[in-house]
């Protein structure tokens, strides 16, 4: 493919060399910054359902298997 060569990028080492270089406390001052100007926004982008129990753990995974679940819809769950 044109462009650049491709990297393997891996989250939790990348997190791990973060940490090293911004020492103790950086990673969660810089998540806790990010995270104070993106969730405010959420309401207005996300709507989020709750189910309990077995069946609506089922119910939920199978929709998201089979596309039923729109990328705005967050789901929440509990057994």
């Amino acid at each position: 493919m044109p462009g650049g060569k491709p990297v393997w990028f891996f989250a939790p080492d990348q997190i791990r060399r973060r940490a090293k270089e911004w020492g103790p406390g950086g990673i969660d001052k810089r998540f806790s910054a990010a995270w104070s100007g993106f969730a405010p926004m959420l309401e207005r982008c996300l709507e989020v359902t709750e189910g309990r129990g077995p069946a609506a753990v089922r119910e939920a995974y199978l929709d998201t298997l089979n596309g039923r679940v729109p990328p705005d819809q967050g789901v929440i769950l509990s057994l």
